[in-house]
């Protein structure tokens, strides 16, 4: 049994999943991996603020390295994740692949989940059924559960 928590999380990683390849593979080209760095706005009378006496280079190359850092971080876990979603997409057979599709891919989506388990031609215990087991075996993949 998952947690209603835990599934609503991995739930949200589903919805984001091709979102995330994306993003992956725009940081891997190259494209999305640059700190933006921007100047500092003046103080609005133009005085000096602090007591200290200001190094903006040193500033810029902490903020620089802390980017850094928490965007390896981020990066990842974005890759761990969709990573083992993906292992476990491959393993699913074709009805648990299409309630995927339905539920968390299919924009926008006017059916509620009763909905969905009729259009799938399944009665709404196997429906959630196999939703709560797809979010087991994820989160058992990504060392959740």
């Amino acid at each position: 049994m998952i947690r209603r928590a835990l599934r609503t999380y991995i739930e949200q990683e589903l919805r984001d999943y091709h979102k995330n390849k994306q993003s992956l593979w725009e940081i891997q080209a190259g494209i999305n991996d640059e700190m933006p760095i921007h100047a500092s706005p003046a103080p609005p009378d133009a005085m000096p603020r602090g007591n200290t006496t200001s190094d903006p280079t040193e500033r810029k190359a902490e903020q620089l390295e802390e980017w850094r850092l928490l965007n390896t971080r981020r990066i990842n876990n974005m890759y761990r994740i969709t990573y083992g979603i993906g292992r476990v997409l491959e393993t699913l057979p074709p009805e648990k692949l299409r309630l995927i599709k339905l539920k968390y891919w299919k924009h926008p989506q006017p059916l509620n989940d009763v909905g969905l388990a009729m259009e799938m031609c399944c009665g709404q215990n196997t429906f959630y059924r196999w939703r709560n087991e797809i979010c087991a075996q994820i989160a058992r993949e990504l060392g959740m559960m």
